[in-house]
């Protein structure tokens, strides 16, 4: 084990004295060729005994390895009030936006507008050819007569069919009529035949005494026989004159029928005649839709057609944007809907004008966007020429009263577009944290994400640090 005595520090697990002055000055006396033997034995040694080496235990730290711990100074994390405003961004943008479009089918022959152009209310934008719908309109007014007259011809057929059924009822009375007369003809016949079959029995006793004549007995008989005859014919005349009833009141609802039919035949025709109208009114309102014009005072900021084009119903044609009535349509976080009211009074930066413009929350739409969490907001502005549709601008939001982490910004390390700082662990070493940042607040800044409140983050000699590098607190705040 003499060989070893060369690296003492690699025998022994306790840290070995490093080397004295006398021990150096006698190395540089030796020769050169003393030092050649004793790197030859030194080589011999690690080629021939490596396996001993591998059977020691770990080497262990001297003083001239140790990491000399680096003096900071730190601070601890804690919770502060929020303070200042919230900035969100926004868009200027029309109150009135609109495209315009045809509402007929037919050739565009005048569209004499660019994007840029402004417009007054009123203004025609474009024409567009309406032959078609005035030659439709002439069809239309054309059938208007035609169908009037099928109006008076299905007005006489209802006439004609209640006369007919005037007619019928006329039947119908004439048969009860002559019904009632038979029936009662045939009373006073059968109230006479009693008497004169009673005459008969009397003459038929009195002739077989000889107290009358035989004449007087034939009379008896004869006149029986002449009242049973009336008594036949007045039941054969109501039985006819039922029929005849019958048949009439037939008559009667063929005839209501027939009226039935006329009237749907007249209401047929002055639906025909409504039909027809409602063609001309449409070919006439068509008419005036070959003009189109703009329906407030604006900019033409998109043109969408050119002359000589087929525009049909629906077809866009421009777009108008008005400039009397402007907003500020801006995203709010979730997190800060609840600072805005309706009403409220609130100041527009807007960054090409340098300067803040009032303006009056009129609108808060009611749904989040579901991938931003986010509200949309709307602020009426000031009509001024210098505002126009499309400009920037930002919001300042005042903050609720919320507590967030607050650091100094002399801590921040920005490596590309990441930002982290370096916090004490519990093995007194430096750590490096990735982190996110919120609004600055002077010379502090919010942390969103990363810290929490405890936690030791270093201020100093940050340029020096290094991922797991020992430290010593100099002074904790």
């Amino acid at each position: 084990m003499s060989q070893f005595k060369l690296f003492p520090h690699l025998n022994s697990t306790s840290e070995a004295p490093a080397p004295s002055v006398t021990a150096e000055k006698r190395t540089q006396k030796l020769s050169k060729g003393a030092l050649g033997l004793l790197l030859g034995t030194t080589l011999a040694v690690f080629a021939g005994g490596g396996w001993l080496l591998t059977r020691q235990s770990p080497i262990p730290m001297t003083d001239e390895t140790k990491v000399t711990p680096l003096l900071v100074e730190t601070i601890l994390a804690s919770k502060q009030s929020l303070t200042g405003a919230e900035t969100v961004t926004g868009t200027v943008e029309p109150v009135e936006t609109v495209t315009i479009t045809s509402r007929i089918l037919g050739q565009i022959t005048s569209l004499p507008l660019q994007e840029g152009d402004r417009v007054k209310a009123g203004q025609v934008l474009a024409k567009i050819d309406v032959k078609d719908i005035q030659a439709q309109g002439d069809r239309a007014t054309a059938a208007i007569s035609q169908a009037q007259a099928g109006v008076i011809v299905a007005r006489a057929a209802q006439n004609q069919a209640i006369t007919q059924k005037n007619q019928a009822i006329a039947l119908v009375n004439q048969a009860i009529a002559r019904e009632q007369q038979a029936i009662a003809q045939r009373q006073e016949a059968q109230a006479e035949l009693a008497n004169a079959r009673l005459q008969q029995r009397r003459m038929t006793t009195l002739a077989s005494e000889g107290a009358v004549p035989q004449v007087q007995l034939d009379e008896a008989n004869t006149k029986v026989t002449v009242i049973e005859t009336r008594i036949s014919q007045a039941s054969a005349g109501i039985e006819q004159a039922r029929r005849a009833l019958d048949s009439a009141r037939a008559g009667v609802e063929q005839a209501q029928a027939g009226v039935e039919q006329a009237q749907a035949g007249v209401k047929q025709a002055i639906a025909q005649v409504e039909q027809t109208r409602a063609s001309q009114k449409e070919a006439t309102a068509n008419l005036d839709y070959g003009i189109v014009t703009a329906p407030f005072d604006g900019v033409v900021t998109g043109k969408h057609a050119e002359v000589g084009a087929m525009a049909g119903p629906g077809q866009p044609l421009v777009t108008l944007e008005g400039t009397k009535q402007l907003r500020f349509s801006v995203e709010i976080p979730e997190s800060a809907i609840s600072r805005l009211r309706e009403g409220d009074i609130v100041q527009v930066q807007v960054d090409s004008l340098n300067r803040l413009v009032s303006g009056r929350v009129t609108r808060i739409i009611p749904s989040a966007n579901p991938s931003s969490r986010s509200f949309t907001i709307k602020i009426a502005l000031p009509t001024t020429s210098a505002l126009m549709p499309g400009m920037f601008g930002r919001l300042q939001l005042p903050r609720s009263n919320s507590q967030g982490i607050l650091i100094p910004t002399q801590a921040l390390i920005r490596r590309g577009q990441l930002e982290g700082i370096y916090v004490v662990d519990a093995n007194q070493q430096a750590t490096l944290r990735w982190i996110k940042t919120g609004k600055r607040q002077g010379e502090q800044l919010e942390v969103t994400s990363g810290l929490v409140a405890g936690e030791r983050v270093i201020l100093s000699n940050l340029s020096e640090l290094t991922d797991g590098q020992p430290i010593e607190i100099r002074e904790q705040t």
